[in-house]
């Protein structure tokens, strides 16, 4: 089922549907505007994964999520983020540039990064853990080449944690250690000076929606 595109004042999405993950990005479309050409040159524009409680101007919470959100958002090269602000509108000229550029740079972060791959006793992969400075780095997860390149390894459904804007953590759907890892996911959470939420994502060619949450007080 493919997603509407939805309103400025459409805040949530229902908890049962799925987004495809071709789609996440067009939500955040607002129409034409005065665009971004006035930009500062020494800044990048960026879809970030955020949590609930920085409350950035243009933002969509995931498909079921109470505390997970995208928003749209400059980067400056020292890694500072400035939330769009309701004043960048942007054409739908503006927005396609947007998009690409945002899928061009995960695509060059994925080529990168090199997951470290917890094993059990008998050296079976039973999880990825992956961590950069970029702050792009959650975003990889809406680039189809993510999906790809973690299927191959545990099935075609896959269960992700996002705690930090720098650090995912995947699973296989079953037959999964989540549970062994939660603590830690949590603590990554609440030690990351740039965290996201504690809540779990099922990731498959159907799209992307939330399932879960590793925080015990938040079930």
């Amino acid at each position: 089922m493919f997603l509407p595109i939805f309103s400025a004042k459409d805040q949530r999405l229902s908890y049962s549907s799925r987004i495809p993950i071709f789609l996440l990005s067009a939500l955040f479309f607002y129409g034409a505007g005065a665009g971004l050409h006035g930009s500062d040159e020494k800044s990048s524009l960026a879809l970030l994964f955020g949590g609930y409680f920085e409350r950035p101007p243009i933002h969509r919470f995931l498909p079921g999520s109470k505390r997970t959100l995208l928003f749209p958002a400059r980067i400056t090269s020292h890694g500072e983020i400035t939330p769009l602000g309701s004043g960048d509108r942007m054409s739908p000229k503006d927005w396609d540039a947007f998009v690409k550029r945002s899928r061009e740079d995960t695509s060059v972060l994925m080529a990168t990064i090199n997951p470290l791959m917890v094993r059990d006793n008998h050296q079976v992969i039973q999880a990825a853990v992956i961590s950069s400075d970029d702050p792009i780095l959650a975003s990889c997860i809406l680039n189809p080449g993510f999906l790809r390149r973690f299927s191959a390894i545990f099935g075609p459904e896959l269960i992700v944690a996002i705690p930090s804007r720098t650090k995912i953590y995947v699973f296989p759907k079953l037959a999964n250690r989540l549970a062994e890892m939660a603590r830690t996911i949590r603590d990554d959470y609440l030690i990351s000076p740039q965290p996201v939420s504690t809540e779990l994502f099922e990731l498959s060619k159907k799209g992307m929606r939330t399932i879960g949450t590793v925080d015990p007080d938040d079930q």
